[in-house]
């Protein structure tokens, strides 16, 4: 018996709910933790409220598969196809739905698939998706992060070099620092520093050089930034160099155009993240920063002397003044 079509509407409507989880989605709405356009630095390390997760998290939460599953029921509602187990029939379903057009659907269910489900499938999937609609962003992007994900770099850079393209201001204008990555992987000596290329080599210098300007600027760099590592780290679990680099790279920014204790935490997650070489980067930036700390502390202590003494001066003659006023 048909079921009847409220359920699909019902289905849809739970898909199309908003995920802290960032990707190329139609019926979903990308959130970023930001207070009047400023990043709230806090709620990228730890959760705010109950039964929520920092913004940087690996892994992703049951209601990333509760979408997934509804999506496919979503699909099977749509293609008349009602078997018990509906996964068994995921072929079915996605042949009768590319023949009728949805490509919309089904690129949102190729994109969950890809993050909890069978990488291979989903990209199966989306080559199909990109054959009918080869300049359909979500669809060009999401292909060039599955062929990342599952190991083809050099394809993985053609196909986001295409998205950004056709909309270069998807993802906050963010997309370039993923282009930058995939550019690092595929060159014959990757170096990662390279991706933002923050010139921190002289961290020390770097630090108090008034002059450096940041390229984008510094908020929109560090927003941007955010939603990259948003969406890599909740892939990829450490240790890995890129996205161990990247904080490091996110600290220094904190580091130099916010406060030095705002960094402390984003170093220490980039040592968590890498191997013993970062760990090591890591304990030279924290040493430079309580370094110059202490030279901020001290010079201010030399400048409260050099101020107090003409200070003092002064009131001693105002003092001597008063005294032979009175004598009069």
């Amino acid at each position: 018996m048909k079921r009847p079509n409220w359920l699909f509407f019902l289905l849809l409507l739970l898909a199309s709910r908003n995920t802290i989880a960032c990707g190329n989605e139609y019926y979903t709405v990308a959130s970023l933790p930001l207070q009047k356009d400023s990043l709230l630095l806090k709620t990228l390390l730890t959760s705010t409220r109950d039964n929520e997760r920092p913004y940087w998290w690996n892994g992703f939460t049951d209601d990333v598969y509760a979408r997934r599953d509804s999506l496919l029921a979503a699909m099977a509602q749509q293609a008349n196809v009602y078997p018990e187990s509906l996964s068994a029939k995921l072929d079915i379903i996605t042949s009768k739905l590319l023949k009728s057009g949805a490509y919309k659907i089904l690129s949102d269910f190729a994109w969950y698939e890809l993050r909890v489900g069978d990488k291979q499938k989903a990209l199966r999937l989306l080559e199909q998706l990109y054959q009918a609609h080869p300049n359909e962003y979500n669809i060009v992007a999401n292909l060039g992060t599955a062929y990342e994900l599952t190991g083809n770099n050099a394809k993985a850079l053609e196909l986001l070099r295409k998205a950004v393209a056709i909309n270069p201001s998807s993802h906050l204008g963010s997309e370039w620092i993923h282009i930058k990555i995939l550019e690092q992987k595929t060159a014959k000596e990757p170096d990662y520093k390279k991706i933002l290329n923050l010139g921190t080599g002289d961290f020390a210098g770097w630090l108090i050089n008034k002059s450096y300007r940041f390229s984008p600027p510094a908020d929109s760099l560090k927003i941007q930034l955010a939603y990259q590592l948003h969406e890599r780290i909740s892939f990829v679990r450490p240790p890995d160099a890129i996205v161990a680099q990247l904080v490091l790279d996110f600290a220094d920014i904190i580091a130099k155009h916010n406060s030095r204790a705002e960094a402390i935490p984003f170093y220490e997650y980039a040592a968590n993240y890498g191997t013993a070489s970062m760990q090591e980067v890591v304990k030279a930036r924290k040493n430079v920063l309580e370094k110059t700390e202490r030279e901020v502390t001290n010079t201010f202590r030399w400048a409260s002397v050099v101020w107090a003494i003409p200070l003092l001066a002064f009131v001693l003659i105002f003092i001597a003044w008063l005294r032979s006023q009175r004598r009069r």
